[in-house]
């Protein structure tokens, strides 16, 4: 099961796009109560203290080379456990994050069986390199296959040079709201360095 849900994550990850809410720079630049911040070589993400992480050594073959870290709920789940990723993705020419983002948005409408867009934040700004760059905010659901559950995405994206980064958080469409908040605080949160 902890390798489907990872699985499910990460197609998620790669093939929709962005989720959308309301834009917020303080999300981005104050400590979620309960949160712990993440920081790799090239990026920050702030993610629920209870939760899982798991690092590339850990990733099993599925899990496609374009994952940095994967984060799991600590509440598992038959059916689907809630978990975040952040993937990178390198670009070969020149591309706004708003850009990237509404190509991922295609990507997942024609991906996804069911695909409903369920917000879109196109003046959203995220932390690149200690600037505030305008990008999008999404949230959707749908599914992979017909015999899998409809899970609700939150996704933004953020391009620093020829590095494509996609930020996710996944979970059940009857999430409590407590999870319905990380999910979006944990893809509002992203930064990069």
């Amino acid at each position: 099961m902890k390798r489907y849900t990872i699985a499910l994550c990460m197609i998620f990850s790669l093939i929709f796009l962005t989720g959308c809410f309301g834009s917020s720079d303080d999300a981005a630049e104050t400590q979620l109560e309960n949160f712990s911040v993440y920081k790799a070589p090239t990026f920050s993400i702030s993610v629920p203290q209870q939760w899982q992480t798991i690092e590339p050594k850990d990733f099993s073959r599925d899990i496609p080379q374009e994952t940095q870290i994967i984060f799991r709920d600590h509440i598992q789940n038959d059916i689907f456990t809630a978990n975040a990723n952040v993937t990178k993705r390198i670009l070969t020419q020149p591309i706004s994050s708003v850009e990237y983002g509404k190509s991922m948005v295609n990507e997942n409408k024609e991906s996804l069986l069911n695909f409903k867009e369920i917000s879109r934040d196109e003046e959203f700004n995220i932390a690149i390199g200690g600037q505030m760059q305008k990008t999008l905010l999404v949230m959707f659901e749908g599914k992979e296959n017909e015999s899998e559950p409809t899970i609700r995405i939150v996704q933004t994206y953020a391009v620093n040079g020829s590095d494509a980064y996609t930020v996710t958080a996944a979970y059940r469409t009857d999430a409590s709201e407590l999870q319905v908040e990380e999910a979006k605080n944990i893809v509002k949160s992203f930064k990069v360095t």
